[in-house]
């Protein structure tokens, strides 16, 4: 760390003893690349999805509590908590449901038995999106499997899980809020 022309720390200088605790105090680097390790393992993605059971099911989703019958239901089936509530690609299945006096039906096929989790919301004005305020706060209606709610964004995958088994027909009702 000399003042060379080539060293990207020009006017540096060394101090005098600036390596000596270090060389002196062996343990405290490995305590500090200890924290360091466990830190970046804290913060690892999730592992291996769970195992899902043999076998699939229905699932008819029933959306009540519309103010009005604009626009449309949009509907999200979730099978693992990695993507929930984005979906980032991953969702299994999604449906754009007509609203007719306050409520709105969506039918899965072929879902894998096992954990899922639904979420949906009222496109009042068509876009495809949830809207929101400044604030990100929704501005359109929307609801979650389970009744699942929290107050500060979307509850957990678990809040919202609901099991199906191989060769049933699971029906939900979600209340857009």
């Amino acid at each position: 760390m000399s003042g060379s022309r080539d060293s990207p720390f020009k006017g540096w200088r060394r101090l005098p003893g600036y390596n000596a605790p270090m060389t002196n105090h062996r343990n405290r680097i490995a305590f500090v690349l200890a924290v360091m390790a466990l830190s970046a393992c804290a913060s690892a993605p999730p592992g291996t999805p769970e195992l899902r059971p043999e076998g699939h099911g229905r699932v008819e989703v029933t959306v009540t509590g519309f103010k009005n019958d604009e626009g449309a239901a949009r509907v999200a089936l979730f099978l693992d908590a990695r993507v929930w509530p984005d979906g980032d690609g991953s969702i299994f299945g999604t449906a754009v449901a007509p609203i007719s006096d306050g409520q709105a039906v969506a039918v899965f096929e072929e879902v894998p038995a096992g954990p899922f989790a639904v979420s949906v919301f009222h496109d009042e004005d068509g876009d495809g999106e949830l809207d929101s305020t400044a604030l990100g706060i929704p501005s359109e209606p929307y609801g979650f499997s389970g009744d699942a709610r929290d107050l500060f964004g979307p509850p957990s995958f678990e809040e919202a899980r609901i099991e199906l088994a191989a060769g049933e027909t699971q029906q939900i009702t979600i209340r857009v809020k």
